[in-house]
Order: structure tokens, then C-alpha cells, then sequence
């Protein structure tokens, strides 16, 4: 992969996020941790592809990084997670998995709208899965601090 063409792809995935960003009417002061966000992902997924060779493993580990960033930057900016996160995810979204099984169901080619239809729903698993697995964690790895009171009598 070239440096260049990933700076690039990184960059588009900044600009895409915070564009997205602005459709769900984020703060302009979230911009840039949104962008970070999605540019983190976007890496992720890039570097885990080019490295296991799988679509599917590597849209799980980018959304599990990607939602791991989302939920420390809710805890930095005070801001609900689903900030950074629904803007985040925008740049692993299988959009064009989801276009080729529709196209290949208008067409009435049916073999291949089930090969898309198949792979469109194992990265919309794998998004699932890589959001689950990052809220199953524990807050306090995020710096949530949960007050216990004790009741002495």
C-alpha cells in the first residue's frame, strides 16, 4: 500500500466524517474528534485488510477501535458516545455492498444478489459485533468514574 495513497484515503475519511457530522448537526466543536474518529477507523480497517486479507475481520476490528475512540472521547468532551460514533462509522458502512445486492435484485440476477446480499449482511454483523464487543468493556478503561456509596450502620 502507498504511504500516499493512505494519507490520502485517511484524509477523505476525516472530511467524509465530518461532513456526515454536519447532517446530524454535531457541534462544530466535536469536528475534529469525529474526524479522528473516522480516520482512525478508516486505518484500521485499511492496515487489517492489507494484513489478513479478510473484508469482514477487518470492518470488526476497525469498528472496535472506532468505538473504543468513541467512547474515550465521550469522556473527554462530556459528550454522549453516539456522537462520535454514528459519525464515525460513516466510513464503514458497506454502501457498496448494500448498491450491488439492490442492483442485482432490480436485475432479477439472483444468484449474485444473494453473494451480495450474503457479504452485505457479514459486515453489517461484523459492525454489530465490533460495537458490542467495545461497550462490553469496562468504562473505567475509558476514565468513567463510578462513585460508591457505602452504607456504614
Amino acid at each position: 500500500m502507498n504511504p500516499l495513497t493512505l494519507l490520502l484515503e485517511l484524509a477523505a475519511a476525516a472530511i467524509g466524517t465530518v461532513a456526515f457530522s454536519v447532517l446530524f448537526r454535531v457541534n462544530v466543536r466535536h469536528f475534529p474528534y469525529c474526524a479522528l474518529v473516522g480516520a482512525v477507523g478508516w486505518l484500521v480497517y485499511r492496515l487489517a485488510q492489507q494484513r489478513l486479507g479478510s473484508d469482514v475481520l477487518a470492518t470488526f476490528l476497525a469498528t472496535l477501535t472506532l468505538s473504543a475512540c468513541a467512547r474515550w472521547f465521550s469522556t473527554l468532551r462530556r459528550t454522549p458516545t453516539l456522537v462520535f460514533l454514528v459519525s464515525g462509522i460513516f466510513t464503514l458502512v458497506p454502501g457498496a455492498a448494500i448498491y450491488n445486492t439492490a442492483y442485482y435484485v432490480f436485475l432479477d440476477l439472483g444468484v449474485q444478489a444473494s453473494a451480495a446480499g450474503g457479504e452485505t449482511l457479514k459486515l453489517a454483523g461484523a459492525i454489530a459485533l465490533g460495537i458490542l464487543a467495545a461497550y462490553s468493556l469496562p468504562g473505567r478503561l475509558f476514565g468513567w468514574h463510578t462513585s460508591v456509596r457505602r452504607d456504614d450502620n
